[in-house]
């Protein structure tokens, strides 16, 4: 029983075929070799075509199971996000920034950004056209830091702020992101992300379930039992942090007057 819950659909398909086919020889040779009644039974041949009708509907409701399954893939697929990162020292308007301690008020980060800290935050964008019901994320930074977020509903082109608990410094040391994300279509996922003073490296994982999707590229499908996909989740072991805020638009208007009074 568990080698057959672990075999692919189509290969659970092909068994249904061949056991109701086997199913149907049996019956017909069994009448035929013990000379049943014809006149009450039938003939050879009316078995024959029965036998053929009833393979013939089963291979239908196989044939528009299968159709179904491609198009749910074809959805899942179309579902799936795609994310962009960056170091940046820019806060736009109505942002979302995520946290953890490491975030007092609007202008305090931009002091640290702007001052002689020469702090970072991380920018991530969804740069896709689907929503992405909801994200955890681990950031490692620095070569010792790490913080954990958690994002629920992060929208088409939407970007949100990661600040960390320590001073990220900009393209000269090591930068990796984790995130698992669910998508709309109940796809779990995994992003990977590294940088480091000589390039940039983008990754992507999905999980398999019972529909036939593919992935393209580099991207990864593997099994929930995997041994890789059991090694990324438990980076998702321990608690992220839920605390976000959105800039107020006083706020943000706030800052940039007094940007502005510094500047004259």
């Amino acid at each position: 029983m568990k080698f057959f819950k672990r075999l692919p659909v189509k290969g659970k398909e092909l068994i249904y075929i061949v056991v109701a086919l086997i199913i149907g020889i049996v019956i017909g040779t069994i009448i035929i070799n013990n000379n049943y009644n014809y006149n009450y039974l039938g003939t050879a041949a009316d078995w024959a075509s029965a036998i053929m009708s009833f393979i013939a509907i089963i291979i239908v409701f196989w044939q528009m199971r299968r159709e179904a399954q491609n198009e749910r893939a074809f959805y899942i697929e179309n579902k799936r996000p795609h994310f962009s990162v960056e170091r940046t020292t820019v806060i736009h308007r109505d942002e979302r920034i995520l946290y953890d301690e490491g975030y007092i008020d609007l202008k305090t980060l931009y002091e640290e950004l702007h001052g002689n800290k020469s702090k970072y935050i991380v920018r991530l964008t969804n740069i896709s056209d689907n929503i992405v019901q909801s994200l955890k994320i681990k950031i490692d930074y620095n070569g010792s830091g790490t913080n954990r977020y958690a994002f629920d509903g992060l929208f088409p082109k939407q970007s949100i702020l990661l600040v960390t608990d320590d001073i990220i410094v900009g393209g000269l040391d090591p930068l990796e992101i984790w995130i698992k994300f669910k998508t709309t279509a109940n796809e779990i996922g995994y992003f990977h992300f590294g940088a480091d003073l000589n390039n940039n490296f983008t990754k992507y994982f999905f999980v398999k379930g019972q529909e036939p999707v593919s992935v393209y590229g580099n991207d990864l499908l593997l099994s929930k039992n995997n041994y890789l996909i059991r090694k990324i989740e438990k980076k998702f072991k321990k608690k992220p942090s839920y605390k976000n805020i959105t800039i107020p638009k006083e706020e943000f208007e706030d800052l940039e007057e007094e940007i502005g009074e510094k500047k004259d």
